[in-house]
């Protein structure tokens, strides 16, 4: 994705990781044949027909204002404890920060970090791993948290049914409370007067998406409200990664709805190549699919 500019706002993607997810485990109870009807935009960035698998890509946006550097989600994370699916991503060694660098950007320089919500894969490099010690990656940055995920979180990290989320919390966001870097929101928060949060509930309990108005355009930074371009061809189709899948559908939906035709660029938190685009409907249907904005090109 070509940075892009709203203004005086320039967004960037920092990459972490691009992996395949099987189709059938993304969405278990959907009719997969369906995805047939849109090989002609989903290829090649957003899905493998081979291999019948979702193409995701965990990527962080650097956000420069005149005022502010901010972090929108801070991906899988390096030397991190990882079971069940996402086993094979514990120890890793990842470029991340490299990437940052690539863009001239240091982790002194961050002031906000905004993380969408609080699954493993949005908090990894909130904190790196220092002399066997979990501290900050960013020292000077308040890293801003949703009060209904942080509280969701501490209890299913107690809970013997959803202990698997207890080592991406104590890893990665505990330990920025215990440095005082945490800034708990409830569901408004305003910064630099063009960056807005919108809540989202549904995929966490206190999702939310960042919206971007300046110099006479508007974006959107979607986090987990849409895992792949197949969310907007079919808002219903429910994932395995959402925790109140009902609330989540109903919320996807909502948003498709919201944006369609709209001239408002979407940056989803796992769209693959140029990432950036716009949702549009499709002539003489119902269907809507996802256009690659052509300045992220």
């Amino acid at each position: 994705m070509k940075p892009q500019l709203f203004g005086d706002v320039k967004i960037e993607k920092i990459i972490d990781m691009v992996e395949p997810f099987a189709a059938a485990r993304a969405y278990p109870s959907e009719d997969l044949s369906l995805v047939e009807q849109h090989r002609s935009w989903l290829e090649p960035h957003f899905y493998d027909f081979k291999a019948q698998a979702i193409i995701l890509s965990f990527h962080s946006y650097i956000i420069r204002t005149p005022y502010h550097t901010i972090l929108i989600d801070t991906c899988i994370g390096n030397h991190k404890s990882f079971g069940g699916m996402l086993e094979k991503w514990g120890k890793r060694e990842g470029p991340f920060l490299d990437n940052l660098a690539a863009v001239g950007v240091t982790p002194q320089e961050i002031d906000y970090v905004m993380c969408t919500h609080l699954h493993a894969d949005h908090v990894g490099w909130n904190t790196q791993l220092k002399d066997g010690r979990w501290v900050p990656t960013f020292p000077r940055a308040k890293y801003v948290f949703s009060k209904n995920d942080l509280d969701a979180s501490r209890e299913r990290a107690k809970d013997a049914q959803t202990a698997y989320i207890a080592p991406s919390f104590q890893e990665s966001v505990l330990p920025i409370i215990e440095a005082q870097q945490a800034e708990i929101i409830d569901t408004e928060f305003a910064l630099d007067d063009a960056l807005t949060v919108l809540p989202t509930h549904g995929h966490t309990p206190g999702h939310y998406c960042v919206q971007v108005d300046s110099g006479g355009r508007k974006g959107i930074l979607t986090g987990d409200v849409l895992h792949s371009p197949i969310g907007i061809a079919h808002p219903e189709w429910t994932t395995t990664f959402c925790e109140d899948k009902a609330k989540a559908n109903a919320t996807r939906a909502t948003l498709v709805d919201s944006l369609t035709d709209q001239d408002i660029t979407l940056m989803p938190a796992h769209f693959d190549g140029p990432t950036a685009g716009r949702i549009v409907s499709q002539k003489g249907s119902e269907r809507r699919r996802f256009q690659v904005a052509p300045e992220a090109l």
